[in-house]
C-alpha cells in the first residue's frame, strides 16, 4: 500500500519527494518535501496547509483512506541544482561504530576531498543520539559547524519489515540565516551507520562542492 500511496502523494502539486511509513498495515507517518514560495512566513504556511489538504484529498479519493493531518510532515524541497551550480556530495563515511576500549564511545570517521576527521561521543542509553553527536564532532573536524538537532526518531515499518532513521536538523548558513533539513536512512546494518547516513542525507546537498556547468 505504501508504494501506491506514495505515487499518489507525489502527483500532488508542489510535492517533489515523499516517504510513507506503515505500522501494522496502517499509515503511521508521511514525510514530504515540497516546493515553497519565497514570500513571507505566512505565505509559506498557507502553502504547506494547502499541500496537506491536497494530500488528504488525493489519498481519500484514490485509496479510500482518511489521513490524519497530524501524521503529515512537510519540509521545504532543496534542489541539488540552483543558479547554474551543481552540488556534488562531498562528505563520505569512513566508519561508524561503538568502541568499547579504552572506554565505551561511538566513533564516526568522515572523508572529504582527501581529508579525514574522526568524531567521538561517550556512550549513553541513547545510541542513536550518540552516533549523531559523534558525527557532528567529525563534521566540525572537517570545518562544518552550525548544526542543531531538532528531532531524531527510529521508525518501524512493520508492513515492509524495515526500520528507518528520520532526523531533522537546523543548519546556520550565514549569520542570522537558518535552514531546516530532513534526512532519512534505512537501518540495514547497524544503528550508528544508519544515523550517520541520515545526517549526510540531510546535509550533503546543502554543503556540497559547487561546480559551475
Amino acid at each position: 500500500m505504501a508504494s501506491t500511496v506514495t505515487e499518489t502523494i507525489q502527483s500532488v502539486q508542489y510535492v517533489k519527494n515523499c516517504h510513507v511509513v506503515e505500522e501494522n498495515g496502517q499509515i503511521a507517518q508521511v514525510f514530504v518535501e515540497a516546493e515553497l514560495p519565497e514570500g513571507d512566513e505566512d505565505e509559506r504556511t498557507r502553502t504547506i496547509k494547502s499541500v496537506v489538504r491536497s494530500i488528504i484529498g488525493a489519498v481519500a479519493l484514490n485509496h479510500d483512506l482518511q489521513l490524519d493531518y497530524r501524521k503529515i510532515k512537510v519540509v521545504e524541497y532543496k534542489p541539488a541544482e540552483e543558479s547554474g551550480l551543481v552540488i556534488h556530495p562531498r562528505i563520505q563515511i569512513g566508519a561508524a561504530f561503538l568502541r568499547r576500549f579504552p572506554r565505551r564511545e561511538t566513533v564516526v570517521e568522515l572523508h572529504v576531498l582527501g581529508r579525514t576527521a574522526v568524531g567521538t561521543w561517550p556512550s549513553t542509553d541513547n545510541p542513536a543520539q550518540d552516533a549523531y553527536y559523534a558525527c557532528v564532532n567529525a563534521l566540525a573536524g572537517l570545518g562544518y559547524t552550525g548544526f542543531e538537532l531538532v528531532y531524531l526518531e527510529i521508525l518501524h515499518n512493520d508492513f515492509a519489515n524495515e526500520k528507518i532513521v528520520l532526523l531533522k536538523v537546523k543548519y546556520a548558513t550565514v549569520p542570522g540565516g537558518e535552514e531546516t533539513l530532513l534526512g532519512v536512512a534505512e537501518i540495514q546494518e547497524d544503528l550508528p551507520l544508519a544515523v550517520v547516513k541520515a545526517v549526510l542525507n540531510a546535509i550533503n546537498r546543502r554543503i556540497g562542492l559547487p561546480t559551475r556547468t
